[in-house]
């Protein structure tokens, strides 16, 4: 499994390697704070030790503007609220990075013109959105542009996507929201699959001349919900990898997966339920506890294998 140690300061960043049909995409994971990537590490050990075996993984310990511009990633991800204001936190460093010189929305309005085409400019916590990052399109009048004679970069990365993963409304305490990483996540990957397939289907159809789209193969992912969300370390990566497991497991299972028992349904749930640690009193639905989900689980499990 990959280690953490990799800085702004180290040319070569940790990785895993895994086979390039893997269902997942590639993943750059993007950890400024150490426990941010252990908790990653040991929810991998925890409940999903082969991961490093399905996805190539690289870890990068820097802020984005210190990230090596010899990296390359399709895709992304973007933490970011329901109406795509991408002007907070990793949202701000991201409209920093991608936009032009004077133009501090470019980002935002790309990604709200999309959003609003998609989901009338409201995209709910949970879901996932592409969006993509045409760095060709004309800019506003008075806009100065990249200045890439003066060193400034057009399209750092070569990234051609945003993946909006809205983990709350506006910015404010998702904790209360259990399960939104997880979601986020099985979204996203859903997201990329549905945009590949997409993606080949116009490939093979195309009869030359129109502007094809790039399959995303891989992504840049920070922490979710960790900043603003107060949601914990422990908590974003178990919520995280269970989604990766849990999503390679439909790939490789389609009959099971098209057709899901109640056992198997209520096992994943409950493992997912396993990653919600102490939770306040607020926070929790009225008339219902974990422990009385946990009983309806094991029984319902118990029953349906009668």
């Amino acid at each position: 499994m990959a280690d953490t140690t990799a800085s702004k300061e180290d040319a070569t960043p940790s990785t895993s390697t895994a086979s390039s049909t893997s269902p997942l995409p590639e993943i750059h994971l993007l950890c400024m704070i150490d426990d941010y990537a252990t908790a990653f590490n040991d929810a991998v050990t925890s409940h999903y030790p082969t991961l490093p075996d399905v996805t190539k993984i690289t870890h990068h310990d820097c802020a984005l503007k210190y990230l090596d511009q010899e990296v390359r990633f399709d895709a992304v991800i973007s933490p970011a609220n329901s109406y795509a204001r991408l002007d907070g936190a990793f949202d701000d460093a991201l409209a920093r990075a991608y936009g032009p010189r004077g133009d501090y929305g470019w980002i935002t309005r790309k990604a709200q013109k999309v959003l609003y085409e998609e989901w009338r400019g409201f995209a709910p916590p949970g879901t996932c959105t592409v969006i993509p990052l045409d760095h060709d399109d004309p800019l506003p009048p008075g806009v100065m542009g990249w200045d890439e004679a003066a060193g400034g970069q057009k399209n750092p990365w070569g990234t051609e996507y945003l993946l909006l993963c809205p983990t709350m409304r506006v910015p404010c305490d998702a904790r209360w929201d259990r399960e939104v990483v997880y979601e986020c996540i099985w979204s996203l990957l859903c997201a990329v699959d549905n945009h590949n397939r997409a993606v080949r289907r116009q490939q093979e159809s195309s009869p030359g001349g129109e502007k094809l789209l790039k399959e995303i193969k891989s992504i840049l992912m920070t922490p979710l919900a960790v900043g603003v969300g107060r949601v914990t370390a422990k908590r974003w990566a178990e919520q995280c990898v269970i989604a990766m497991k849990h999503y390679v497991e439909a790939v490789q299972n389609p009959v099971e997966w098209s057709s899901l028992s109640w056992g198997k349904a209520l096992s994943d749930h409950g493992e997912v339920v396993g990653t919600y640690g102490t939770v306040r009193t607020e926070e929790q639905p009225s008339g219902i506890s974990l422990s009385s989900i946990m009983i309806v689980v094991v029984f319902l499990k118990a029953r349906s294998q009668l």
